[in-house]
């Protein structure tokens, strides 16, 4: 497959995502968010697993290392279960828009916690993109948020905290296994370990699902089928093929897709300044895909200069 292939399917992915991001926001009017969770990670569980071990025929090696596990554990724990229940948790607050736009500050999350994590230096226009990203969301928010979508705003900040973190612990497995383990396996692993809790907690609190209408029924199916199982399968492939900030810019788009189906799907209207701080957003990611001109460098040249001083 060669890029402009792999950029057209994984724009449709994220159409697809986006349209899941709507529905189930649609269904969170009738359906409990923790029930909505626990469902569709139940469905994915079974149809990457059917993916990776049936149909793939891949195989869990052997002598991972307690390090690797304790990493795929913290992938399952903090993706599926805090990221999946609070973001579904913010979804129900927030209009889908909002809510999706927020979600969409991970990219920089992920980048902070790379500095203490994987000891990342940021470069200048990493900095600088975090910056016009964040004046953006004054500009998004034309007013200050109600107390009832503030909780909202405050599950976002969990759940993606939560998967930006997994961002950093994925890169580490790919590290320390020198890139050889599947990415398959990693995914498919971490679902159902991460799952297994997520569907557990459900099952505690929920006891048998309480859902009414064949239409939310198909949207479980369609989270766990599409949102969960494929987009990941998806994911993982298109990233041997597309360079990161690539991946990265489309998947900022997601924002885009989101709110060209829930104008017509939820009603929801794209004021100016919601365009505009979205352009912002998606902006400041661009900006913080730029490698070159690392912060660390500047200072040793400031240091060097004062030195010949």
């Amino acid at each position: 497959m060669n890029r402009i292939t792999a950029i057209f399917l994984t724009t449709g992915a994220l159409i697809l995502m986006s349209l899941g991001h709507v529905l189930t926001k649609l269904a969170l009017t009738d359906v409990a968010p923790l029930t909505l969770a626990w469902l569709s990670v139940a469905v994915g569980m079974v149809i990457l697993s059917f993916y990776t071990f049936v149909i793939r025929r891949e195989k869990i090696p052997q002598g991972l290392g307690k390090q690797v596990w304790y990493y795929i554990i913290a992938i399952g724990f903090f993706n599926f279960v805090v990221g999946r229940i609070f973001l579904t948790l913010s979804l129900q607050r927030l209009p889908a828009t909002t809510n999706i736009y927020l979600v969409n500050f991970i990219g920089f999350i992920t980048m902070g916690m790379s500095i203490f994590i994987l000891k990342e230096s940021p470069t200048i226009f990493q900095v600088l993109g975090a910056v016009v990203a964040f004046l953006g969301l004054r500009v998004f928010f034309e007013q200050f948020p109600s107390a009832y979508e503030i909780v909202g705003v405050l599950f976002v900040l969990i759940g993606i905290t939560g998967v930006a973190y997994t961002n950093n612990i994925a890169r580490k497995v790919a590290i320390v296994t020198d890139f050889t383990l599947s990415n398959n396996i990693i995914s498919t692993m971490a679902l159902l370990i991460g799952g297994s809790l997520t569907v557990t907690i459900g099952l505690i609190i929920d006891g048998p699902p309480q859902i009414s209408g064949w239409q939310n029924w198909g949207i479980v199916l369609y989270a766990g089928v599409v949102m969960i199982a494929f987009f990941l399968t998806v994911w993982n492939y298109i990233l041997r093929i597309l360079r990161s900030y690539e991946a990265s810019i489309l998947g900022a788009s997601t924002v885009i897709w989101t709110a060209l189906w829930a104008i017509p799907v939820l009603g929801e209207q794209l004021s100016l300044n919601k365009i505009i701080g979205i352009a912002l957003m998606i902006a400041g990611l661009a900006m913080v895909q730029v490698r070159k001109g690392q912060l660390n460098t500047l200072w040793r040249r400031r240091s060097h200069s004062t030195a010949e001083g």
